[in-house]
C-alpha cells in the first residue's frame, strides 16, 4: 500500500496527479454552480452528440482513456436518468 502511494505521488507522476485533481475540482465547481448543464448534457440529443464527439476525439488521442471516459459517462448518464425519473417526474 505504501509503495503504491509512493509511486502515485512520485516526482514523475506529480504533474499528472495535480492535473487530475484540478480537472475534478473544476468539473465539480461547474456542476455545482450550473446544475442544469448536467441535466442538459445527458437528457438532450445535442448534449448526447457532444458527449459522443468528445469521446471520439479522446479515442483519437488515447484509446484506454476513451474507454475509461466512456464507462464514467455511461454511469453518469444512468445516474442522471434515475434522478430525472424520481425527482422531476
Amino acid at each position: 500500500m505504501t509503495t503504491l502511494l509512493k509511486e502515485l505521488f512520485s516526482p514523475k507522476n506529480l504533474d499528472f496527479v495535480v492535473g487530475i485533481f484540478t480537472l475534478l475540482i473544476g468539473l465539480w465547481l461547474v456542476l455545482f454552480f450550473i446544475p442544469t448543464l448536467f441535466v442538459s448534457l445527458f437528457n438532450t440529443i445535442l448534449g448526447n452528440l457532444i458527449l459522443i464527439i468528445f469521446i471520439i476525439l479522446v479515442a483519437m488521442y488515447n484509446t484506454n482513456l476513451s474507454i475509461g471516459l466512456t464507462i464514467m459517462l455511461i454511469i453518469l448518464w444512468r445516474f442522471s436518468h434515475i434522478i430525472v425519473e424520481h425527482f422531476i417526474l
